[in-house]
C-alpha cells in the first residue's frame, strides 16, 4: 500500500512539476521585463501628474481665497450702495410729496419734466459715487 501511495505521489509530483515547468517555459522573461519597465514608467508619470495636481489645487485654493475676500468686499459695497440709493429715493419721494402739497398746480404742470430731470440727476449722482471709489 505504501508503494502505491508513494508511486501515486511521485506521479502527481512529476505531473505538477511538468505542468509548472511547461508554464514557466511559456513565459517570456523579456516580455515580463518590458511590462515591469512600462509599469514603472507609468508609475513615474502618475506620480508626477499627482504632484502637478496637488500644486494646482494649492494655487487654486489661494486664488479662491483671494477672490472670495474681494467678492465679500464688493458684495458689501453693493449692499451699501443699495442702502444709499434707497435713502436717496426716499428723500426724492418726500421732496415730491412736499412739493405736491405746497405747489399743486406747478407740480402737476412740471411733473413729466421733473421725472426726466430726477432720473438724470440720479444717474449723475450714481456715476460720481462709483468713480469716487
Amino acid at each position: 500500500m505504501d508503494t502505491i501511495n508513494s508511486l501515486t505521489e511521485s506521479m502527481v509530483h512529476d505531473d505538477a512539476s511538468m505542468l509548472a515547468s511547461s508554464l514557466i517555459e511559456q513565459v517570456n522573461t523579456e516580455d515580463i521585463a518590458s511590462m515591469v519597465y512600462i509599469q514603472r514608467d507609468m508609475l513615474a508619470r502618475f506620480e508626477k501628474t499627482n504632484e502637478m495636481l496637488i500644486n494646482f489645487n494649492m494655487l487654486s485654493l489661494s486664488r479662491y481665497e483671494a477672490t472670495l475676500k474681494q467678492f465679500h468686499k464688493h458684495t458689501g459695497l453693493l449692499s451699501d450702495m443699495k442702502k444709499d440709493l434707497d435713502t436717496v429715493f426716499k428723500r426724492i419721494r418726500l421732496l415730491k410729496q412736499r412739493l405736491e402739497k405746497t405747489y399743486p398746480e406747478a407740480f402737476s404742470a412740471c411733473s413729466s419734466v421733473y421725472n426726466i430731470v430726477s432720473i438724470l440727476v440720479l444717474f449723475i449722482t450714481l456715476s460720481q459715487y462709483l468713480f469716487c471709489l
